[in-house]
């Protein structure tokens, strides 16, 4: 169980719903692997510049709303995949399930 009040996202119920429709449906249309971390998941998206870009949109915008997060973004050699590594306090595992459920399993 997580403290909301550490784990929070600052969006209104109409703009997270907005930006789940958006630019989440959008990253997560292009998740190939996610990867359980200690205290987040790690995306893997194909390499190519248009999902550099929109994994960078991501990170900016979620880090306005949702300030607990911590991104890293690594960017495989030869064009390959693009990881964003999104880790944060006690419960942000539950948040990111809830807020990034894609088709690729989570552990």
């Amino acid at each position: 169980m997580f403290d909301w009040k550490t784990v929070a996202c600052r969006l209104t119920d109409a703009e997270f719903r907005k930006r789940k429709e958006t630019l989440l449906a959008a990253f997560k249309a292009g998740v190939e692997v996610v990867e359980e971390l200690d205290h987040g998941y790690a995306f893997r998206v194909p390499g190519d510049k248009h999902w550099l870009a929109l994994a960078a949109d991501l990170m900016a915008a979620e880090r306005e709303c949702c300030r607990f997060l911590t991104f890293n973004m690594t960017a495989e050699a030869n064009l390959g995949a693009v990881t964003v590594r999104i880790t944060g306090p006690e419960g942000t595992k539950e948040f990111l399930r809830e807020m990034l459920a894609t088709s690729q399993s989570f552990s």
